[in-house]
C-alpha cells in the first residue's frame, strides 16, 4: 500500500465564498446607498451590455459597450421611471446560408435596464453612439426650493 499524503488545510470553493461574500455585499451596499438619487436596485438589472456610469456635478453619464451594431440597431427610451437599452443584431440570409465549423459570435437581442430616481430629469436626455460605445447623458434636476411664507406668531 502506497503512503497518502494530506495537507493539514485544503480550502474550499465554500469556504472563498464565505470570506468574499461579506464583502461583496459590502460593496453593493456602498454603491446603492452611494447613489440612491439614481433610483432604488439602478445597478441591479442585467449584464449586457457592460457600462460604466459616471456620477458628474450636472449629470449621468451612461457609457454602454455595443460592439458590431450601428446606431439603427440600437434604441434608448424611457418609460415610467425606467431607461431601457434595447439592441439587436439579426443573422444575415448570407449567414444562414453558410456551414459553419465553429460559431461564437451571436445574432441575438438585449434589454438592459435601470431605475431612474425623481432627481433625474428625464425629459432632456441625450444620447451619441461612435466606435461601439454608446453615451446616455441624464441630466440632474436641481432641487426646486420651497419657500414658506413668514407666519406670524402672536404673542401673550
Amino acid at each position: 500500500m502506497l503512503p497518502v499524503k494530506r495537507t493539514a488545510f485544503v480550502p474550499s470553493v465554500l469556504d472563498r465564498d464565505e470570506f468574499l461574500t461579506p464583502f461583496s455585499t459590502l460593496f453593493d451596499d456602498f454603491f446603492n446607498d452611494s447613489f440612491d438619487f439614481l433610483g432604488k436596485n439602478f445597478f441591479e438589472k442585467g449584464t449586457y451590455p457592460k457600462v460604466d456610469v459616471r456620477n458628474e456635478e450636472k449629470q449621468v453619464v451612461i457609457e454602454a459597450e455595443v460592439p458590431g451594431l450601428t446606431k439603427d440597431q440600437i434604441s434608448v427610451e424611457v418609460d415610467n421611471g425606467i431607461l431601457r437599452i434595447k439592441g439587436e443584431k439579426k443573422a444575415t440570409d448570407e449567414t444562414k446560408a453558410r456551414t459553419y465549423v465553429h460559431r461564437e459570435l451571436k445574432h441575438s437581442s438585449f434589454c438592459r435596464s435601470f431605475s431612474v430616481g425623481e432627481n433625474i430629469d428625464t425629459t432632456n436626455l441625450g444620447a451619441k453612439f461612435e466606435n461601439g460605445i454608446l453615451e446616455i447623458t441624464l441630466p440632474k434636476k436641481t432641487p426646486e426650493k420651497k419657500v414658506e411664507p413668514v407666519q406670524k406668531v402672536g404673542i401673550k
